[in-house]
Order: C-alpha cells, then structure tokens, then sequence
C-alpha cells in the first residue's frame, strides 16, 4: 500500500494504460541494472502476478536475461 492509500499489483496493473502500469515497467527496467536476472508477466504465464530478480551468475561470459 502507497502513503496515499492506493495499490498497485502486478496482476492487475501490468497490461493497462496507467501510472500503475509504467511505475511497474520502470521497476522492471531499471531492476535490470541491479539484477542478472529479471523476469515479468512479458516473460511467461507464470511470471503473470509477480517480478523475479536474481542474481545467481549465468555462465563465464555474463549473460544476463531482462525480460
């Protein structure tokens, strides 16, 4: 929950046109700078209701995966 009240989910904010929507692509974009990982509802079904960060290496020539 914000200071002001409101919510925003993944599962029901993601595929709108809204503040909630592009607030929700911009954590996603910019996770992708922290995280070796970053998978959203774009990634598959069942990404659909949460974001998935990680960190774990990806093999010696430092894949990343942002999607």
């Amino acid at each position: 929950m914000l200071a002001d009240g409101s919510r925003i989910s993944v599962l029901a904010d993601w595929n709108r046109e809204s503040e909630a929507a592009l607030f929700l692509r911009r954590v996603r974009d910019e996770a992708c700078d922290l995280f070796a990982t970053v998978l959203s509802p774009d990634y598959n079904a069942a990404h659909e209701d949460h974001f998935h960060f990680d960190q774990a290496e990806r093999g010696a020539n430092g894949w990343r995966g942002c999607r």
